[in-house]
């Protein structure tokens, strides 16, 4: 069975979609291609249970487009999995040779996709984790339930020559509003120096370099900054290492909890139980606001009530 899988978004949603692939594979013994955007490709690429990942970069749409769509209308596939539910990923699913195409039900559609003429998975919980979600794909195929799985990649050797005990901080978030104040986390690093004498170490993207580097100006401890400094495949590597794991709502947060890493979410505006950590331990605030989901805040309240003396209690129960 030739099955095209389209979830080209962020990475800590291609990471929820791990367990279904390895489903596929496992029940179906398919043949999995994947569709994905440059930021989670090499995880992508390198996942055992992907038989062939197609790159589509939209901001080099002139060359990329021609060649997703000669790959994916050479190959006749048995199933095309929309799992992005937009209109780019229904457009592509339309576009593969595909006997049938699956995609979400209408409620869980955005942008109108639910006009397309695919095959729908029963309605279900909007609110459920989206790992879960994912899951039911396998559902309406028949698969059995089983035990969660993520298989990440790994190039099994340490990296930029880390101590043997650390705590990764990782700064960034995909959205301001879900972010951390960087006093917050140079008041954080110092503390945990001094209390449990490990050595903080920063990650995040090349957007986030000037936030690491407030937050050494702002610190005493003898702080590693990784900001902007790592591929996806080395940040696995920082994270597997890793003591514990301090993150925002973001990529890294998730391959923290697929890795099995102790990790400590922050979460604000949005809601854990659907898009947090599988596993991991979340701290967010109980204000009348939450969940807001909004984009864009002026007075971010519910990060800011996150202090780092709440991260360092939840610490002292595990290290």
């Amino acid at each position: 069975m030739k099955i095209l899988i389209i979830k080209l978004g962020a990475l800590g949603d291609v990471i929820n979609t791990f367990p279904l692939v390895i489903n596929l594979k496992k029940y179906l013994n398919a043949e999995i291609d994947w569709l994905v955007a440059p930021l989670s490709y090499p995880l992508v690429d390198n996942h055992p249970c992907v038989n062939t990942a197609i790159l589509f970069d939209k901001n080099r749409l002139r060359h990329f487009l021609p060649c997703v769509l000669e790959k994916i209308r050479t190959k006749e596939y048995d199933i095309t999995l929309d799992l992005q539910r937009i209109l780019k990923s229904a457009l592509f699913s339309m576009a593969s040779k595909s006997a049938r195409r699956i995609g979400f039900n209408k409620e869980r559609c955005k942008e109108l996709t639910w006009l397309f003429p695919f095959d729908r998975i029963l309605p279900s919980d909007p609110q459920a984790h989206m790992l879960s979600q994912y899951l039911e794909f396998g559902t309406h195929l028949d698969i059995p339930a089983s035990d969660v799985s993520w298989m990440i990649p790994r190039i099994s050797k340490k990296v930029f020559g880390l101590p043997e005990k650390y705590i990764v901080l990782n700064v960034g978030a995909s959205r301001p509003v879900k972010q951390w104040a960087p006093e917050y986390f140079a008041a954080l690093a110092d503390q945990i120096d001094e209390k449990f004498h490990l050595q903080p170490v920063l990650t995040g993207g090349p957007e986030d370099i000037h936030i690491g580097k407030k937050i050494k100006d702002k610190t005493n401890s003898n702080i590693i900054d990784l900001t902007g400094g790592t591929s996806i495949l080395q940040l696995v590597e920082v994270i597997a290492g890793a003591r514990c794991v301090i993150s925002c709502d973001t990529g890294a947060m998730h391959l923290a909890s697929a890795l099995g890493t102790d990790l400590i979410a922050l979460f604000g505006p949005t809601d854990p139980r659907r898009t947090g950590p599988f596993r991991g331990r979340v701290i967010q605030k109980k204000l009348s606001c939450i969940p807001c989901n909004r984009r864009k805040c002026k007075d971010p309240r519910c990060m800011a009530a996150i202090k780092p003396k709440d991260v360092c209690h939840e610490l002292e129960s595990f290290i």
